[in-house]
């Protein structure tokens, strides 16, 4: 049987596209993904085995091992399925590049769990051809995943959040202060907003390393009693925070926070796919921020409370 990891390449395989999303599209590579995995973790044997081309590659950086051809790949993932413990799929598609209107590179990280095992995290790149109106995997290549040395590597990777930024709201300025905490394991963010009524909204948030999920989290707390938590991916130059949050009377809340650096002193965000309660809101405009001094004093940032 061949190792867990030669498997991890098996999420970006795609399937046909749903409706609504133009074909060739960006948009329809990450839609399709999605669908594959729904089908791999259902065991969708049939569905599987025609997302691959006639002459498919795989690569396993791992194990030195190439396999071509659809029917080997797919003869594999049958000798997969028919195991006894549970195999699932989960991962994040961190870039995708329309080389043509027809294919498609695609860069990602992928966990795969083996029944009660802890998961193996795998990055993966593919080459991805459109036939039709679906998209095959032409090749794939996958190798581990690099585990930083220590939560304090991993944290790098935000260092130049390190000091003071206030908004270009100059009406109602936004000020952050990020500083690193004792030991350097971890970056601590402190908001403060001072509204048009002179009320002022403070909140503080902590982010660092989780190794068992191999990723970058936070956790954010707000005056007025609201919390919730983040999971940073980054795509290209831009980082995506995925956020929830319990607000302080009890409804939920979620959305995405885009983080796009223009310079060392400066960088956008904006929150998209914002929702309370299940109900979407209005995504915010992008608002510049910029570098005023440099401090590791704590003061405080934004309240994240999405209201």
């Amino acid at each position: 049987m061949r190792s867990m990891h030669c498997f991890a390449w098996l999420l970006t395989s795609v399937l046909a596209i749903p409706s609504g999303v133009a074909v060739g599209s960006e948009e329809a590579v990450r839609a399709a993904i999605q669908n594959y995995v729904v089908a791999f973790n259902a065991k969708d044997f049939d569905t599987v085995s025609k997302a691959w081309s006639e002459n498919a590659t795989h690569m396993d950086r791992n194990l030195a091992e190439r396999t071509d051809g659809r029917d080997l790949i797919v003869g594999d993932i049958k000798t997969l399925f028919e195991e006894e413990a549970p195999i699932k799929i989960s991962g994040t598609v961190e870039h995708v590049r329309m080389i043509t209107d027809s294919i498609a590179s695609v860069d990602g990280q992928v966990a795969v769990t083996n029944g009660s095992n802890a998961p193996v995290f795998n990055q993966f790149s593919a080459i991805m051809k459109k036939q039709g109106d679906q998209w095959l995997i032409d090749s794939m290549e996958e190798m581990l995943t690099p585990t930083p040395a220590s939560a304090g590597n991993a944290i790098s990777q935000l260092e130049w959040l390190v000091g003071s930024w206030q908004d270009a709201d100059t009406e109602s300025p936004v000020r952050a202060t990020v500083r690193r905490s004792i030991g350097g394991s971890f970056l601590i963010r402190s908001f403060q907003a001072t509204a048009d009524d002179g009320s002022v909204a403070q909140s503080t948030q902590i982010i660092g390393w989780d190794p068992i999920r191999q990723q970058l989290r936070s956790w954010t707390f707000d005056a007025d009693g609201s919390f919730g938590e983040g999971m940073w991916s980054r795509n290209g130059d831009e980082w995506l925070i995925k956020a929830t949050q319990t607000l302080a009377d009890g409804r939920t809340a979620s959305g995405t926070y885009i983080l796009t650096p223009e310079s060392n002193d400066a960088f956008a965000v904006q929150l998209v796919g914002r929702e309370i309660e299940g109900e979407l809101q209005p995504s915010t405009p992008s608002v510049m921020v910029r570098r005023v001094e440099v401090s590791d004093a704590p003061e405080a940032t934004v309240t994240t409370t999405q209201q």
